[in-house]
């Protein structure tokens, strides 16, 4: 005879439990927390976490000092170059090799630096919410800076051109590039360095002789469609060939910024990339003996010549030439000069991060603190570099019979402890922070929220390609202008005048050519140099939650 044992009764756990006479299933195990954002809900028997999207997880925001030792030393760049001889007669002196040229490009890739900083370094989604708030608030931001710039124009305090209208309108312009994939900007960028200069050669071979000014309210005023086509084409800072600097910059935003090797990588291979270019260039130019052609070509006085090899051109090469587009003089926007210039952009930037990671590793010794002592002025004046601009422009102006290696060296201790002693004091600098309270004015920045993560798919690819197209027929149309209303003679003698005495100043020896016209590093004109200010020096949003180890925009640290 078989006894059974009854079934024990289960102890209930909580109350309100009832016993069972069948075994309890064991719950399943608490499902781990992902990354945030998250939603909890409480209606289920345990909470349990839904992720909205899987997105790096948000990271206490920290600046990354070596952007800020990049914008410094470009600003005391321009400093120099605005203040400095920058070539002995016929020959380029060893500030015009440094400062001309490389100065300014410098800008131009930290301008695209700060676009992906103030969009929270990541692709953008083309029509969400957050896409449409970032881009207003860049074209707001790049008309603030553009009115900053046309005031100085309206001044004419020196001869100075003024890069801040050109900056302007960078940023309007960026606001597609930020809808693109970063390999997608990269491949732009690198088209941009070959067709930019190409396509500007053929227009302006096409367009009459004008006068280069400097934008402001007058040219505005009195010929809007030729200061278009100074902004866009034949100024010191051609937008169309810009955006080359623009599209490398945003690419470069995006990276990890905090890793070694990226920062190792961007060093040697913008070195490598300057080092190419320069070549490249001789190698045309002399061993080709194309030389003569570019030195033979109709149109030029002998002068005219010798100022180009000197000072470099003003923006853009003569179109007497196709063999101009080889010559790596500054500012004269070739595929050579922007390839140079571009790496040796990348050159500093990665140089900097690598003093960054150098520093974050010798933290607790003594020569980590004394280099991070040592780097703290010149990355307070990187900071505020649109203030220090501004104020370098006026002091400039208004001080043009001063001794130069006094003006130069007054100036650059003034930014240097200025700016240490404003930042621990105040913060962000004032014009910094006048931009960006107008911006926070007319468009509130976007929550922390997750569409910013480009979907992947035809829909959105398609919307990037529209968005570049939409990019490139603003600027066909801006050509369309230039042809169909050329700048008139009344516009530039209306406008303000502060390229006349560039025009008027020339060599010491206006017959002589120099020995390596095509070399990558002769010297240029003091008032074709980038002022540091633009796109970066104002401040950035903090929109979008940057990936870990990165940044918010370093010009928004206040």
């Amino acid at each position: 005879m078989t006894t059974t044992e009854p079934p024990r009764p289960r102890t209930p756990r909580s109350p309100g439990a009832v016993t069972d006479r069948f075994p309890a299933v064991r719950p399943p195990a608490r499902p781990q927390p992902v990354d945030p954002p998250t939603v909890t809900l409480a209606a289920t028997p345990r909470p349990a976490t839904v992720p909205l999207v899987a997105t790096p997880a948000a990271a206490p925001t920290s600046r990354v000092r070596g952007i800020d030792l990049a914008r410094g030393l470009a600003l005391l760049g321009m400093i120099a170059a605005h203040t400095l001889p920058l070539a002995d007669g016929d020959q380029p002196t060893l500030a015009g090799r440094l400062v001309n040229g490389p100065a300014a490009a410098l800008f131009g890739v930290l301008a695209g630096l700060s676009v992906a900083l103030l969009t929270g370094r990541r692709r953008l989604e083309p029509g969400t919410g957050t896409a449409r708030r970032h881009a207003l608030r860049l074209v707001v931001r790049g008309l603030a800076i553009g009115t900053v710039g046309l005031a100085l124009g309206q001044a004419a305090l020196g001869s100075i051109d003024v890069i801040l209208t050109y900056y302007g309108l960078l940023f309007m312009l960026a606001v597609p590039l930020v809808l693109l994939s970063t390999r997608a900007l990269a491949g732009l960028g690198a088209a941009l360095v070959v067709i930019a200069p190409v396509t500007g050669f053929l227009l302006r071979a096409q367009l009459p002789p004008g006068e280069l000014l400097d934008p402001s309210f007058t040219f505005l005023l009195t010929d809007p469609a030729g200061l278009l086509t100074t902004l866009l084409f034949t100024g010191a800072y051609p937008v169309w060939h810009w955006l080359a600097y623009l599209c490398v910059g945003i690419a470069v935003g995006r990276l990890r910024l905090d890793s070694t090797k990226v920062a190792a990588a961007l060093a040697l291979g913008g070195a490598a990339l300057a080092a190419i270019a320069a070549a490249s260039s001789a190698l045309l130019l002399e061993a080709a003996g194309e030389l003569t052609q570019v030195l033979t070509a109709p149109g030029l006085a002998p002068e005219e010549l010798a100022a180009l090899f000197t000072e470099g051109p003003t923006g853009v090469t003569p179109t007497t030439s196709w063999w101009w587009l080889a010559v790596t003089l500054p500012h004269s926007s070739t595929p050579f000069d922007m390839a140079r210039t571009i790496g040796t952009s990348l050159a500093v930037l990665g140089a900097m991060l690598l003093l960054d990671r150098l520093v974050a590793r010798w933290a607790d010794r003594t020569p980590g603190r004394i280099l991070s002592a040592a780097r703290a002025p010149l990355a307070a004046a990187g900071s505020m570099t649109l203030t220090f601009y501004v104020l370098h422009v006026v002091v400039t102006g208004l001080a043009p019979a001063s001794d130069p290696w006094v003006l130069f060296l007054a100036q650059a201790v003034v930014a240097l402890t200025a700016g240490i002693l404003w930042q621990r004091r105040v913060g962000r600098g004032p014009l910094e922070t006048g931009v960006a309270t107008l911006v926070d004015a007319v468009v509130a920045a976007p929550p922390r929220s997750t569409d910013t993560a480009a979907r992947p798919g035809v829909v959105s690819r398609l919307r990037s390609a529209i968005a570049v197209a939409a990019l490139l027929v603003a600027v066909a149309a801006g050509a369309g202008v230039a042809l169909a209303f050329p700048a008139t003679s009344d516009a530039a003698a209306t406008s303000a005048e502060s390229d006349t005495a560039d025009e008027t100043s020339g060599p010491q020896d206006p017959g002589a050519v120099p020995d390596a016209p095509g070399a990558p590093d002769p010297a240029g004109a003091a008032d074709t140099e980038d002022p540091a200010a633009g796109g970066d020096a104002d401040t950035g949003d903090t929109g979008d939650a940057p990936e870990p180890g990165a940044d918010d925009d370093p010009a928004d640290a206040g």
